[in-house]
């Protein structure tokens, strides 16, 4: 059965259809930005970003592209310090959190630093040795702690983007 649309009512329907498929884009690329688990994945790199040395720049010269796109570094250096600094006292404070918590929460907190923060890091499969659980139970216990984060660390936008991400996941 072929349905008869004119051309205003198709022009409707995909101007319908752009508009949402920019909404989907804007919100999937917000929550990209508050990405915790690559945050957490990166830190090291992050780290290491602000021990490497930075060539100087001769202030009292006018400035070269070359010395311009130095500028540039210095300023994502500045941005990345200043995260990270913020990053490793919200980390701090979770595992204050999660210590006066239950064995759970505990584990939960050391298994984001085993996976993530120490020199050392462990697969997850060690942790589950370790702790003597099932590798789900260490995936869980990395979810709940990286959803928890990213709260503590982006604040009402992240619950938004956890409410989001479930009731996808509900309705699939």
């Amino acid at each position: 059965m072929a349905i008869e649309l004119s051309d205003s009512t198709i022009n409707k329907l995909v101007d319908k259809l752009i508009t949402k498929g920019k909404d989907y884009s804007e919100t999937e690329s917000e929550q990209k930005l508050r990405n915790t688990k690559a945050l957490l994945q990166n830190f090291w790199l992050l780290g290491n970003h602000l021990d490497i040395e930075m060539p100087t720049v001769d202030e009292d010269v006018p400035l070269s592209k070359y010395e311009i796109s130095l500028y540039s570094l210095l300023g994502y250096r500045v941005r990345t310090k200043e995260m990270l600094e913020f990053v490793t006292s919200i980390i701090d404070r979770y595992g204050e959190l999660c210590k006066q918590g239950t064995f759970e929460d505990e584990r939960r907190y050391e298994v984001i630093k085993k996976l993530y923060l120490v020199d050392r890091r462990l697969t997850r499969l060690q942790l589950a040795d370790q702790y003597d659980v099932d590798e789900k139970t260490i995936r869980r216990d990395e979810r709940k702690a990286i959803n928890e984060l990213s709260i503590m660390i982006f604040g009402i936008d992240a619950l938004n983007d956890v409410s989001k991400t479930r009731r996808m996941t509900v309705h699939k």
